[in-house]
């Protein structure tokens, strides 16, 4: 994570005295509110600027500055207005109060710090946490300090510099603390409520990271937010699905839609090309798939339509993919309807659609889709901000898909892969919820399309009087019929609403935000003033506002304090991250140095070197020996790094069904490397939860089985995993290998 931090004249001496972090969490959410105090101890008078990240799942919530006497705080306009008002202070010859606000940044120019000046600069924003390893993770992005020494640490003591955390906790159940960065002590208060705090000196000197582990994760569960003021309640209810899979596997059938014209030409072609290599990887025996690449005319991977997912054509396929180029045009409609030309035929299709084209015809196309499709669905994603969203939307919309967008930060390949593994799990469809007979006002998200099989999926509902009695979900796994019940008399009733009442507020113009893309005229313009009136009322920022800087100036002679307008330098596209940058190649061979790249680059090159049959390899010449050897290792480099994997379980569970299909029961036939390896990789699968609960017994038994024999043959399993390290690191060099490219991985 990126750090805030105060930039000024190095040769003045700004420190920073104190900073004090405060949050609440609530389930999955936090609000932050972090106060820094900074004096300036040097001798002369300074200019600064003030900077903090906004973390990527976080939305800045307000910001306080209290500069010599000068207090100036944040409001929320509308775009258009705080846009009329920075212009018009431009005019009158303002300087610059803000540099920068947008997405993920936060820039302030402080103006003058007077010699002997202290400042207080306090910002809040509201963050949706996200799961890893079953563990809701936690990150308080470090500080870096504003001097111009190497030891920051000896003269923050120095100058008496105190870093204070106080966290309250409201989980769903019982839960246990774990930070790898920090000492924290942790008080827990009656129910599940817990305060989280520093007991001895600690510093911000690195992002502080806190895992939450529920002792026991539950299938269904939530909190119930009382608010008195209005007699109401917010219910805050969680699914997390565990769906049995069939026991007959599904096969499916893809077309993957490709733009080649010239506007895709640079990093948007490579990122689809990178794209639909992983896709490739991710099909499974039985599938189908057929790549039609639309210029000026359509080039189709195979005349004759979908082919049979295997070795060969996963091969031929890859090869079709790389010599791809652009041309002058995209004839968008002739791809659809070839995609479309056998939906009479009744059988489900699934249809991928990259594209950044503005499209003339958008009408007739939709009429055209929604006249035809009747078992297909669309998947479109739209790549750069030129693209029609509201043709990307409306298609995703007719066919029951979901529209994605692809920018800079946000990359393409990351982007389609979790949606393809939304795609081919098990999903419940045809969602209802009965509230009883209570009394709910509206609910978010209005409508439930689908819920993903180990995915967390979070409902509120505003309830006006009592809020009790049963949930009840039902929906449908294929031709299943599926019911969950959560028993709201079983729940914690919370009183501090405050959190959960921003949260709800803010989910509520997220539904708007959705809903709006797919309307025009009068009903977009309704809609448009609602979302920013509801924008205003709980101070979050959203699609259609925009924070402007307001300074209160007391007036002595009147008593009366003045509010003025600041102007400010207002961004709505995204900053790039340094470490979000495009251009790896997915190819079967290394041919990029892979020098100097993150491990989220590596990951990327790694997964593009697996075979459909789940292994990794170099080369399809490699004896099973090497193939099950290098799988093994592949296996441990994405599971051993402190690293987000989810989007590549699909590739991980294929592998470990290649090292358990290839060694099967025949164990005297391998020696002990490839047997330990393989131990380690089952025991990592289980650990990481890379398998499904319903495969997890049969795993754990055949994990056992090698265990045994390794026991028999004497095999410390404790040294074979510091070898594994060691060996790493030596081999580790700076080389175009996949043995390389591994042990990179595996020693971090």
């Amino acid at each position: 994570m990126k750090s805030p931090n105060l930039i000024y004249d190095k040769e003045n001496n700004i420190l920073l005295k104190k900073t004090d972090v405060t949050g609440y969490v609530c389930g999955e959410f936090v609000e932050f509110s972090i106060n820094y105090v900074y004096e300036n101890k040097g001798s002369n008078d300074v200019e600064a600027v003030f900077t903090f990240p906004i973390p990527e799942t976080a939305v800045l919530s307000g910001f306080e500055a209290n500069i010599g006497g000068r207090i100036i705080k944040t409001s929320i306009e509308s775009r258009d207005e705080a846009n009329n008002i920075c212009e018009k202070l431009k005019e009158e010859g303002t300087n610059l109060l803000l540099e920068e606000i947008n997405t993920n940044d936060f820039k302030i120019c402080i103006g003058k710090i007077i010699s002997g000046e202290s400042i207080n600069l306090k910002i809040s924003y509201i963050e949706e946490l996200e799961y890893d390893d079953e563990s809701l993770k936690l990150t308080i992005p470090q500080i870096i300090e504003p001097m111009s020494v190497n030891n920051s640490k000896n003269l923050i003591n120095e100058n008496d510099y105190k870093c204070y955390l106080n966290l309250l906790v409201e989980p769903f159940n019982e839960v246990e603390f774990e930070s790898p960065t920090h000492n924290i002590a942790i008080e827990k208060g009656d129910g599940y409520i817990y305060k989280v705090y520093f007991d001895k000196e600690e510093y911000l000197d690195r992002d502080l990271v806190i895992y939450i582990t529920e002792k026991e994760l539950e299938e269904t569960t939530g909190m119930i937010y009382e608010n008195e003021k209005d007699d109401s309640n917010i219910l805050y209810l969680r699914f997390i699905p565990d769906i049995e899979e069939e026991e007959e596997e599904l096969s499916h059938k893809y077309e993957f839609l490709v733009d080649i014209s010239d506007s895709m030409e640079g990093d948007k072609l490579l990122q689809a090309k990178n794209a639909l290599q992983i896709c490739l990887r991710n099909l499974e025996k039985g599938d189908s798939f057929n790549i039609i690449a639309m210029g000026d005319n359509l080039h189709c991977f195979n005349d004759s339509g979908k082919v049979p997912y295997n070795e060969e054509n996963l091969i031929k396929a890859s090869k079709f993919i790389d010599e791809l180029e652009c041309e002058d045009d995209a004839v968008i409609f002739e791809g659809l309807k070839y995609a479309f030309r056998n939906e009479e035929s009744g059988k489900e299709n699934t249809i991928f659609l990259f594209t950044d084209d503005i499209v003339d015809d958008e009408k007739e196309i939709l009429d055209y889709v929604e006249a035809v499709c009747e078992n297909s669905r669309i998947f479109p994603f739209g790549i750069d901000a030129s693209v029609n969203t509201y043709f990307i939307n409306k298609l995703a919309q007719v066919t029951y898909g979901k529209a994605e967008y692809i920018n800079d930060k946000n990359k393409i390949e990351d982007t389609i892969l979790r949606q393809f593994n939304k795609i081919r799990g098990l999903q419940i469809t045809d969602i209802k919820l009965d509230f009883g007979d209570m009394n709910v006002e509206k609910t978010y998200p209005r409508t439930i399309e689908y819920m993903y099989d180990g995915e967390p999926f979070s409902i509120f509902a505003k309830v006006k009087g009592s809020a009790e009695g049963v949930v009840t979900l039902t929906g449908m796994v294929g031709d299943r019929r599926v019911q969950r019940r959560i028993n709201l008399n079983n729940l914690e009733l919370e009183e501090n609403a405050n959190l959960i009442e921003k949260v709800w507020y803010k989910k509520r113009c997220k539904s708007i935000e959705n809903r709006i893309r797919f309307e025009r005229g009068e009903i977009y313009n309704s809609m448009k003033n609602k979302l920013i009136e509801l924008s205003k009322e709980v101070g979050v920022l959203t699609s259609e506002t925009s924070f402007i800087l307001i300074e209160e100036v007391y007036d002595p002679v009147l008593n009366i304090a003045f509010k003025k307008f600041l102007p400010a330098n207002i961004k709505y596209e995204e900053s790039e991250y340094s470490d979000d940058v495009c251009g790896f190649y997915y190819r079967n061979f290394l041919n990029k140095d892979f020098t100097g790249a993150t491990t989220k680059e590596m990951l990327r090159i790694l997964a593009s070197h697996q075979y459909a049959s789940g292994a990794f390899s170099n080369s399809m010449v490699d004896s099973e020996d090497e193939k099950l050897l290098c799988t093994t290792k592949s296996f441990l480099a994405f599971t051993m790094i402190k690293e987000d994997i989810n989007i590549y379980k699909k590739l991980l569970n294929k592998s470990l069904s290649y090292i358990k299909d290839a060694i099967g029961d025949d164990f005297e036939s391998y020696d002990d490397e490839i047997l330990s390896l393989s131990y380690l990789a089952l025991e990592q699968g289980i650990r990481k939860n890379i398998i499904k609960n319903d495969k997890k017994d049969l795993i754990k038994k055949y994990k056992e089985d090698i265990e045994e024999v390794l026991r028999n043959r004497n095999v410390s399993i404790e040294s074979i995993k510091e070898n594994l390290k060691k060996e790493a690191m030596e081999n580790s060099e700076d080389s175009n290998t996949l043995e390389s490219l591994v042990n990179k991985l595996i020693s971090q």
